[in-house]
């Protein structure tokens, strides 16, 4: 009897031993991720393992930009959900006229071009660190007006660093740029639209900078 409960001890302690590493082994990330990749822009993108990127692929593909993706000094590359936002919204739109029509890819080509996708192609390498506080020019391959900006955050309540964090913001002009700590009115036409980075710092081996926009982003009208 003493050997039946001495190895069901011994079982039990093995099972939750097994159920530890088990789980340690879910919590562990590999460690930091690393900013340089062996991969181009283009590969990077398309071969992210969650997918987060095909259908901007298709979008370069589509204009035949991949070298010019690869050639950029920084890319913020707007994600599958930034793309989907903006077909959601000319969706609904034909859709209030009839609730049969639809709104695809095909009609966007149409009724876009290719500066639509350089506009977040920069022709300067854009870096978190170095990126001023303040709302800053950034020249793009559309040759249109947009700006970077680097915006210190709140503290969360419970952090265990004091380091302070900053996020990178992607913004598209309107008119001339708002001045710092402006007060922005609500629906103003001429108010610069921010959107903001999810990831930064990528170092892909094509050079330059990529950087990922916010799924909350809509592509083309932020």
């Amino acid at each position: 009897m003493k050997n039946k409960i001495l190895c069901f001890i011994i079982c039990s302690l093995g099972l939750a031993y097994f159920a530890s590493c088990k789980k340690s082994d879910y919590l562990t990330d590999g460690g930091l991720s690393q900013a340089k990749s062996p991969l181009t822009t283009y590969e990077y993108l398309k071969q992210h393992k969650y997918h987060l990127f095909d259908t901007l692929i298709m979008v370069i593909d589509h204009y035949n930009m991949k070298d010019e993706v690869n050639g950029a000094a920084t890319f913020f590359a707007p994600t599958n959900h930034s793309i989907n936002n903006y077909l959601k919204i000319k969706r609904d739109s034909v859709r209030r006229i009839n609730e049969n029509n639809t709104y695809t890819l095909s009609d966007m080509y149409q009724q876009i071009n290719a500066d639509s996708l350089r506009i977040y192609l920069s022709k300067s390498r854009i870096e978190l660190t170095s990126t001023p506080l303040t709302p800053t020019i950034l020249a793009n391959n559309a040759n249109t007006k947009t700006a970077v900006q680097r915006i210190l955050q709140p503290k969360p309540v419970e952090s265990w660093s004091s380091a302070p964090i900053y996020y990178l913001f992607f913004i598209k002009v309107r008119g001339d740029l708002d001045p710092p700590n402006s007060t922005i009115q609500p629906n103003d036409p001429n108010t610069d639209l921010k959107a903001q980075c999810q990831t930064t710092g990528i170092e892909p081996s094509s050079g330059g900078m990529l950087h990922v926009l916010s799924n909350t982003h809509t592509f083309i009208r932020f």
